[in-house]
């Protein structure tokens, strides 16, 4: 079935959670664990008491009740602190204004951001989006990170008449894999800053500890945020729409200089998982899109562009 932002599939609700129950499933997360942690409290303070009266003879205490706190405090312990690591990995992830889907998008996308096939399918996806050729990526931190204020000035002061070596300069063809872009330079749309992350996706605020709280918009459309009307940050989330159309010898590490920088890439070009498709890939916790409930058989492989805030 189609879920409206699809964050995951949860085993605890036996349900999947996306726009319209993720409030419910986040207040569900945040009683759990503080009701379980109130428990872990008095466990605590239950099993201290034995350990203060360890010296008075055994039938002084309750057989039944301190077997029951030996058996259901590492329980309730465990339940308290998956359930709790779940709550935060979804709170970040909503300060992120994405799904945990998303999240995995962006991992594989990163892990896979060196090789030419996903820059061949991106150029191809924004030839189709736009109907015309992408732009040259140049990364922002090189732009305004590197330039300090004496060079941006002698810049300025440079004019095309003047230029050094301007007829000189030979025009090189652009490779397929950005030399001067990085993953950080890669905009997910609708990260909207941190409160309006959380309030687009759990309403407002007030409504938060109500049982019938939830987003006010549908779930159809969702807000870009303003690096979008750039053109080379206007790239479609994510960026290969999940395709793994071109095969390239990604995996050839000749020609590469080996140095200090370049360990890194190096160790990217090794890795098995750079080359895998979608539906094989997974992160460093070893979670594919079939530990979120996604049905990757289902989806149409020829529909262009997907967008995993529909599937």
């Amino acid at each position: 079935m189609c879920v409206l932002k699809m964050d995951h599939h949860c085993p605890w609700t036996m349900n999947c959670v996306g726009h319209e129950n993720l409030p419910h499933f986040m207040r569900f997360l945040a009683w759990v664990t503080a009701v379980t942690g109130y428990v872990c409290y008095q466990h605590g303070v239950r099993i201290m008491h034995y350990y203060n009266d360890s010296d008075l003879p055994m039938y002084l205490v309750r057989k039944s009740e301190m077997y029951a706190v030996i058996v259901m405090a590492p329980i309730n312990l465990f339940v308290c602190v998956s359930v709790g690591i779940l709550f935060i990995r979804c709170l970040v992830n909503l300060t992120k204004g994405m799904s945990q889907i998303e999240i995995w998008e962006m991992e594989r996308i990163e892990s896979q951001f060196h090789t030419e096939r996903l820059w061949l399918q991106i150029r191809k996806n924004y030839q189709k989006l736009y109907n015309k050729p992408m732009p040259k990526l140049s990364s922002w931190k090189q732009n305004f990170d590197f330039l300090d204020t004496d060079e941006v000035e002698e810049q300025e002061m440079i004019t095309e008449d003047n230029m050094p070596h301007k007829h000189e300069e030979e025009e090189v063809e652009d490779p397929i894999v950005p030399k001067n872009f990085t993953i950080d330079d890669l905009i997910f749309p609708y990260d909207l800053g941190i409160v309006k992350n959380i309030t687009s996706s759990c309403g407002s605020p007030w409504t938060w500890i109500l049982p019938w709280g939830k987003p006010k918009h549908k779930g159809y459309h969702f807000e870009k945020n303003e690096y979008m009307d750039d053109e080379q940050m206007a790239l479609p989330w994510p960026p290969d729409g999940g395709h793994m159309e071109f095969t390239t010898n990604d995996n050839n590490i000749e020609g590469i200089e080996v140095n200090y920088e370049n360990i890194s890439l190096i160790k990217k070009r090794l890795d098995p998982r750079t080359t895998m498709s979608r539906n094989e890939w997974s992160n460093d916790l070893g979670e594919t899109l079939d530990d979120f409930g996604v049905d990757i058989g289902a989806e149409d492989e020829n529909d262009e562009l997907q967008s995993l805030r529909n599937i």
